[in-house]
């Protein structure tokens, strides 16, 4: 596993947590006003900016000592420029269709909150869709 391929293993698995814990709390209390809801997705995003970079460095450390010599970034050439162009292309893809998806939730007549929900679990899909489009185009390519 190369260290990019590391990083993208790392984004998916800080999305799916992330988007996992709003989820549960979302069900636990589903009543929320939408400045408690924007609060609790700010302390989501905060919360998975700290997850990534925490997790970066554990990794790397585990991975080193693993491998008897420093786990480190390798110069980024052309295959991993064309493997961060698709893996955002579809990332882009993903996050219009989360935006759409809240916009006919609100069109529907659902609170706002509902719609708050819905597109930021768009962008967290997105993100796991840039995750492991990059893990799949490192291994296929």
């Amino acid at each position: 596993m190369t260290y990019k391929e590391m990083n993208a293993a790392v984004m998916l698995l800080g999305a799916v947590v992330i988007a996992a814990w709003v989820l549960t709390g979302a069900i636990g209390d589903p009543a929320l006003s939408l400045s408690a809801v924007a609060t609790r997705l700010c302390w989501a995003i905060l919360a998975s900016i700290v997850f990534n970079i925490v997790a970066i460095i554990v990794f790397t450390i585990l991975i080193s000592i693993a491998q008897g010599r420093e786990f480190k970034d390798e110069q980024a050439d052309e295959r991993d420029r064309q493997v961060g162009d698709k893996a955002m292309r579809n990332a882009y893809a993903v996050a219009s269709l989360g935006g759409l998806a809240a916009l006919i939730v609100w069109a529907l007549g659902y609170e706002v909150t509902a719609g708050v929900y819905v597109l930021f679990a768009g962008l967290m899909l997105a993100g796991a869709t840039d995750g492991a489009s990059r893990l799949v185009y490192y291994r296929i390519g």
